[in-house]
């Protein structure tokens, strides 16, 4: 009978951590860090604390950003209209992203640092997690937050220096312009996932 108790909170806060290490496997996340760091010859000590800086950030505001939509559509707005907001935001961010590659400088050889807060658009992976942890109480959710923002901070890092040293040769190929292009395709792919 106790186990049941011990179980759920330890299958949520596991679920969280694994959510957290796969949601930072997908490639909007890394790829404007890794293009950014072999673009501009970054080192990789700066490039492991963009990634630790950008994975801290993207898991702070995806987290908070769950936690707001828990609240609103607890008391105000039914999950639905949450869902289309979150599609219109990445339909928004990936058009941005399009017309300004279409408008870059076919010179510049570099990829801005402003591609950089693609790996912090917040999104809200969490917000299933937060439901149930509510059962245990305010203090588990907030435990349950800080597991996943420690999570998606240390998982980008570790994405991100592995990855570098695999792909480094490859990535460097890559204009700034097809980045560009490559990560509105990835956020559109995801609002897709999000509707379907």
């Amino acid at each position: 009978m106790y186990s049941i108790y011990i179980l759920l909170p330890v299958t949520i806060l596991l679920t969280t951590a694994i959510l957290a290490f796969m949601h930072m496997l997908a490639p909007d996340h890394w790829t404007p860090i890794l293009s950014y760091s072999l673009k501009n010859k970054v080192d990789r000590k700066k490039t492991g604390v963009i990634s630790l800086s950008l994975g801290f950030l993207h898991g702070l505001f995806s987290a908070l950003l769950s936690l707001l939509i828990v609240f609103v559509g607890i008391y105000f707005f039914p999950a639905y209209y949450v869902r289309i907001f979150s599609i219109l935001l990445l339909v928004f961010i990936a058009i941005y992203i399009i017309i300004n590659a279409h408008f870059e400088n076919e010179n510049d050889k570099g990829i801005s640092r402003s591609m950089l807060l693609v790996s912090v658009i917040p999104d809200p992976a969490i917000v299933p997690f937060i439901l149930l942890a509510i059962i245990y109480g305010i203090s588990f959710v907030y435990i349950a937050v800080v597991l996943f923002i420690v999570i998606s901070t240390l998982s980008l890092f570790i994405v991100t220096i592995g990855l570098g040293n695999i792909i480094k040769s490859k990535i460097n190929k890559i204009t700034p312009k097809n980045v560009d292009y490559l990560v509105s395709l990835i956020l559109l792919l995801t609002a897709i996932f999000i509707v379907v």
